[in-house]
């Protein structure tokens, strides 16, 4: 009887250092905190520069790409950093409710995601948004949202795939149109958007040069999210456990 009590006593003591190694290691350290919300002022720094670079949409191409890229695939991911310091119990359950449920749906968010990164290259779409800033400042907001519902699907607090190889090959195939239309715009050999054909643009540059320029800036802006594709397929992100994300290594 006193060894079953003291094998019962060790088995509760192991239980509840394990317990406690777990709820510690889910407080975020000091550290962790400070990162996250430099995270997060980075990213709001991003947006301020990107929406000031939409003001004159014609100055440059590739200018006007950089400034869609920055909202689409560089602040998203720096704002959804951030908020892992939300505990994810209580993220997943106010996200599963209403509205933010249902965009933060996968398919629905990839489908966000692939559809703008394809209706963006279209003149009828691209077109107006250069000649009028009107249009570009929605575009902008329509590229920050898509790109934060698709790397939301990446990020612990928000993601809901839970195997890694999904996940990764969700990344692969939402960046794939986004890098057909970088390369469209860099072998190119006309310029393909009418407002720029008879503007020189601020770099003093052709509008062919200055397209190629922004194709190769569209195509740098992906590599993030082909990393995080292969970084989820390889299983790198797990190190060992299904529920540890990438950026959750603090």
């Amino acid at each position: 009887m006193r060894a079953d009590a003291a094998c019962g006593a060790g088995a509760d003591t192991a239980y509840s250092g394990a317990t406690a190694r777990t709820a510690s290691a889910r407080v975020p350290s000091s550290s962790a905190g400070v990162a996250h919300r430099l995270a997060v002022i980075a990213a709001l720094m991003v947006i301020g520069l990107a929406a000031f670079e939409l003001r004159d949409p014609l100055a440059s191409m590739a200018s006007y790409t950089a400034a869609l890229m920055a909202l689409n695939q560089i602040a998203p991911p720096l704002l959804l950093l951030g908020l892992r310091s939300i505990p994810f119990e209580r993220t997943r359950t106010s996200a599963s409710n209403g509205l933010i449920g249902v965009l933060l749906d996968p398919s629905v968010s990839t489908m966000f995601f692939v559809g703008l990164s394809i209706a963006v290259s279209l003149p009828g779409v691209f077109d107006p948004s250069l000649a009028n800033a009107l249009y570009a400042a929605p575009l902008g907001l329509l590229e920050f949202i898509s790109g934060l519902l698709f790397w939301a699907q990446f990020m612990l607090a928000t993601r809901s795939i839970r195997r890694s190889w999904l996940t990764g090959s969700l990344a692969w195939a939402g960046g794939i149109p986004m890098t057909v239309v970088a390369l469209i715009w860099m072998l190119s050999p006309d310029v393909l958007y009418t407002p720029y054909l008879d503007v020189i643009c601020r770099w003093d540059i052709s509008p062919l040069v200055d397209q190629k320029w922004a194709g190769l800036v569209m195509f740098v802006a992906g590599m993030p999210l082909q990393l995080v594709g292969v970084w989820l397929l390889l299983g790198v992100g797990r190190l060992g456990r299904p529920d540890l994300q990438l950026g959750d290594l603090n």
